[in-house]
């Protein structure tokens, strides 16, 4: 009989200490989990929550200890902006799937908060909550919905004058002058190289995203980076616009730089167009410097434009981003262009500085590595 009740003892510590380390693992995997978990017993009390609630992105305050259901309404209300007035409602539905958003500096994050019933085989033991962060979603659906949005506005117009040209020449009761055809013609031309602009704009940003973007870079003279860029300017806006490049004779900058020069050339370009296109000034002017440092040359474009306010600065390098973005506003475009430029020069491992103040214009400078010269290197003369 002695033996036995030995022999109990010690399959009970076997058993439990088989059942503490399972319990050790699980508490584990929850607590590490990155979405929260809460579970509420029969009584409408919380039994557990992990580390998630405690978690400085979703709760501010730090450690919060939630003991009723009732509790976690009043903390849900509490950290985000949802305006729901039957929540309560909500909460005692058998399931309940309910999305709100919590701001976080200039960014709001979104959540989801799931209700689940745990039950055993024979019996209800209480409910459960999971909460996720879904701000990567709710971003990735915005930029589809702007995506739609915005290809819709700037494709429709150049198809629909191709169109209307095509219908034109296509008409078999008029016999059109030439002068008039290739008028037609022209502007046809000039929707197509649009519309092929378009296209390059959302291949640049799938391949900058992918990290896929090629680079063909070398060596060349600083100075061709910027008068090849102002060869790229239409005729009309050179003459209509005052831009201007004052060339630095400073011999401790350096006269070759080192990337990717047609694609610095699109950055660049981009730059002084926004300072001509963003201006509401009688007279537009945009004037281009160089400077540098011990390791980074800087080029300056400086515009008398409309300016940047603080708040838009911090947004105006984000995908789709426009300052106007009315139906009303004076300018198209995708909102994609400085999202293209941020992105090719930290491809350089570089960068684009803003200075701006609205009413007073703007300097967009960029910021490239000094990338030294070594022997056999070829560059352009």
């Amino acid at each position: 009989m002695e033996n036995s009740g030995v022999d109990n003892n010690f399959k009970n510590k076997i058993y439990y200490e088989k059942y503490k380390n399972q319990h050790a693992q699980l508490n584990a995997v929850l607590k590490s989990m990155s979405e929260g978990i809460i579970l509420v017993d029969k009584n409408k009390q919380i039994v557990y929550q992990n580390e998630f609630f405690n978690n400085r992105l979703f709760n501010e305050n730090g450690k919060v200890t939630l003991k009723t259901e009732e509790d976690l309404i009043s903390f849900i209300l509490q950290v985000s902006e949802t305006t729901i007035e039957n929540l309560d409602e909500l909460f005692n539905s058998e399931e309940m799937h309910f999305k709100f958003n919590i701001k976080r500096g200039n960014r709001l994050k979104y959540f989801r908060l799931n209700k689940f019933s745990v039950r055993t085989e024979t019996e209800f033991i209480g409910n459960g909550y999971l909460l996720r962060d879904i701000t990567k979603e709710e971003e990735i659906d915005q930029l589809k919905t702007n995506l739609i949005t915005i290809a819709s506005h700037e494709f429709k117009t150049p198809i629909t004058s191709i169109r209307g040209s095509v219908e034109t020449l296509m008409r078999q009761d008029t016999n059109w002058d030439e002068d008039f055809k290739q008028e037609l013609l022209k502007g046809i031309h000039e929707d197509i190289l649009h519309l092929q602009d378009l296209l390059s704009v959302w291949f640049d940003i799938k391949k900058i995203e992918t990290g896929t973007m090629s680079l063909n870079k070398g060596y060349f003279p600083v100075h061709h980076l910027i008068s090849h860029t102002l060869d790229q300017i239409p005729l009309g806006i050179l003459e209509s616009n005052k831009i201007q490049y004052i060339e630095n004779h400073d011999k401790s900058i350096p006269s070759i730089l080192y990337g990717d020069k047609k694609r610095l050339q699109q950055v660049l370009l981009n730059l002084i167009m926004n300072g001509i296109v963003h201006n509401d000034s009688p007279e537009k002017m945009v004037l281009i410097t160089i400077s540098s440092d011990q390791e980074f040359v800087y080029i300056h474009v400086k515009d008398n434009g409309i300016g940047i306010s603080e708040k838009h600065r911090k947004k105006i390098f984000d995908r789709f981003f426009r300052v106007d973005n009315t139906p009303q506003r004076k300018t198209g475009g995708t909102g994609l262009g400085l999202s293209i430029c941020i992105g090719l020069m930290r491809e350089h491992e570089g960068d684009i500085l803003v200075e701006s103040k609205p009413g007073e214009g703007s300097i967009f400078t960029m910021k490239l590595p000094i990338i030294s010269k070594g022997e056999g290197d070829q560059y352009e003369s």
